[in-house]
């Protein structure tokens, strides 16, 4: 339960054994647990509350005993510790521990929300964690349940137990912070037995997130742990059926948006951090979204003090399933949790720029998208994708993710992006060099309509990009009254591109259309470029024939070439002769600026596979009565 005013009262005592004394004078947890500044306990959870959580140490004033005495355990620590964790003898360590020092502290103090349990007792003990060592006598870190025991008319019902861990420089404190969030209901995210992990470094309840730091002996110092995600900052127990508790609410996106600002996640205020989209018709009986997606903009250089150690910048997409919530008693909420990665959309490991290697420390180290890695789409035909896990169409598309920052600008959209944009009195204004992505998605919309400015001087140069197999599009340019201007032409190419240079300053539309199929998942790319062209002596470079030879079992050999110095040519054509000098195959381009391709698939006009040999190809560029032209051999084989 969270205290209205913020203010969490921690009892913090020290226990030694007699094979393992203590070695940290007091002042140092102290330091650890409640100091302003620096790392602590406190700075912590004050930063990732945005301000709403204050942990203080209570009536006692720090931790108990004072100065550098520690209370004695009954036992040797190879006791408490021995196997893996023994739930048990940790239960029994903790009671002798608020044994001990029951005379000297009035436990009832520490219950500030009156409900008959202390709120909470951190118990540390001499020696080191086995989760930092593998040791097996030394204690594992856990909140230990189930401590049920009575002092001064109030129960201590839970507690922290964590290591003083004199092996290390400092303890790894974000695993205190880890275990502290355990006493608030949180759950672990993991996954089974530490494979497939969901949260891993970009959480505090995953299984790198309280590790993130300097690494000493393979293994982070947990000085500069990552932050809570935003799930658990919203619901502490990722249990919806509870309630939602938490220190943020999300914003709700329930319609397209473009250029929608997201701030960064570490620092305050706490009103816009997280924002959230649900995957239609995945609704619980009481009418709550049980599906969606969870966007935050994670930034290591914020000026926050934790987060700087994450993997990498950018906006994290999770994607949250509460359709089936872990049961009852499993502290592991990996199953309704996952991070969307494009770098490695199953979780094998496979690290950022070595697609070769195979490394489970790395899950999700890539996830962030931003431009910056050149990730900028989350739609159905990404990879991963939107669709819900049961894998229904989400039509859900967040799009333009821009450049890592304090603000990083998306785009979200609910099947076709940028409705309404059907009509001529509708087209969506577009900027030059920017991307929109898109879908022709049924027979209820089969044009989609877009409008820019232009002046005389510049080739705008429009790129349309097709990822389907199943629809058909034209794509054209057309003055404001809905004339069509040019048109590109047609090509088994996933690539339609149409060139044209305004004769006047004015507003044109840029027309796609479905000629005939749709798809709800097969996007479109569109970009429009001004280029402001130069005049001067045409000219034709970096021409290229690939593969040559071509073996006539191949599909088709690519020829290439460039127009450079941002100059125009009003056509390209490719021309192939036989040794002999007849013409046996040609294809003409209008309107052509910068690099440029044709195919062909070595067969004639009558789509007669050629015969096996040399021929020889021109391509030729012509601006006006300027022709340029370069020439050159390619060779037929089987």
């Amino acid at each position: 339960m969270l205290q209205e005013d913020g203010i969490e009262f921690v009892l913090a005592i020290k226990i030694d054994f007699s094979d393992q004394p203590g070695q940290r004078p007091g002042a140092a947890f102290n330091q650890y647990l409640f100091a302003d500044e620096g790392v602590s306990l406190h700075t912590y959870y004050r930063e990732v509350s945005y301000g709403q959580m204050d942990i203080q140490p209570g009536p006692m004033g720090g931790v108990v005993p004072k100065g550098n005495q520690w209370i004695r355990a009954q036992k040797a620590m190879s006791y408490y510790g021995e196997g893996q964790i023994n739930v048990r003898r940790s239960q029994e360590l903790v009671r002798e521990a608020c044994a001990a020092v029951d005379e000297m502290v009035d436990f009832s103090a520490y219950d500030r929300d009156g409900d008959g349990i202390v709120d909470h007792v951190f118990v540390i003990h001499s020696g080191d964690d086995q989760a930092s060592t593998t040791e097996m006598n030394d204690i594992w870190s856990i909140l230990v349940q189930n401590v049920n025991r009575e002092f001064d008319g109030v129960w201590v019902s839970t507690a922290v137990l964590v290591g003083e861990e004199p092996s290390f420089d400092k303890p790894h404190l974000g695993i205190y912070f880890h275990e502290f969030f355990h006493d608030f209901g949180a759950p672990d995210v993991y996954g089974g037995n530490f494979t497939g992990p969901r949260d891993h470094k970009w959480g505090l309840m995953g299984q790198f997130g309280p590790y993130q730091g300097e690494i000493i002996d393979g293994i982070g110092n947990g000085l500069q742990p990552s932050h809570i995600s935003g799930y658990l900052k919203w619901d502490f127990d990722a249990r919806p059926e509870n309630g939602r508790v938490g220190w943020i609410q999300p914003v709700e996106i329930k319609e397209n948006v473009t250029n929608l600002s997201i701030p960064s996640f570490e620092l305050p205020p706490h009103d816009n951090k997280l924002f959230k989209v649900d995957i239609p018709d995945k609704i619980s009986e009481f009418g709550d979204s049980t599906e969606f997606f969870l966007i935050e903009n994670r930034h290591r250089k914020s000026g926050a003090l934790f987060d700087t150690r994450l993997p990498e910048s950018g906006i994290l997409i999770w994607h949250i399933d509460e359709t089936d919530v872990r049961p009852s008693g499993v502290v592991d909420a990996a199953s309704q949790i996952w991070l969307e990665d494009p770098n490695d959309p199953r979780h094998f490991g496979i690290p950022p720029g070595d697609p070769d290697t195979i490394d489970l420390r790395t899950v999700t180290d890539g996830a962030a998208y931003s431009a910056d890695d050149n990730e900028t789409s989350f739609t159905p035909a990404t990879s991963p994708n939107s669709n819900a896990n049961d894998g229904t169409i989400s039509k859900i598309s967040i799009t333009n993710i821009g450049f890592e920052g304090q603000e990083i600008a998306i785009s979200v959209a609910f099947g076709d992006t940028y409705e309404p944009n059907d009509a001529l009195t509708e087209a969506f204004p577009i900027e030059f060099d920017q991307t929109y992505e898109s879908f022709i998605a049924d027979e209820n919309d089969v044009r989609d309509l877009y409008q820019f400015n232009a002046i005389p001087g510049q080739a705008i140069v429009a790129t349309l990009i097709v990822n389907s197999e199943t629809v058909d599009y034209q794509f054209s340019i057309l003055d404001k009254s809905g004339r069509y201007i040019a048109t590109a032409e047609r090509a088994e190419t996933t690539e339609l591109q149409v060139i044209f240079q305004p004769e006047q300053t004015d507003t044109y539309l840029i027309s796609v259309e479905s000629l005939s199929g749709f798809s709800e998942v097969d996007s479109y790319l569109l970009t429009v470029n001004a280029v402001e062209t130069r005049s001067g002596q045409l000219k034709l470079a970096r021409v290229r024939a690939f593969p040559n030879p071509m073996r006539l079992e191949h599909n088709e050999i690519i020829f290439s070439y460039t127009i450079p110095g941002f100059q125009l040519a009003e056509e390209a054509e490719l021309e192939i002769f036989n040794v002999a000098g007849d013409l046996v195959h040609t294809q003409v381009r209008q309107a052509v600026i910068g690099s440029h391709q044709f195919r062909w698939n070595g067969k004639n006009a009558d789509n007669e596979t050629l015969a096996t040999g040399i021929y020889i190809f021109v391509i030729s560029a012509s601006q006006g009565d300027d022709i340029v032209q370069q020439i050159g051999t390619i060779g037929l084989a089987r």
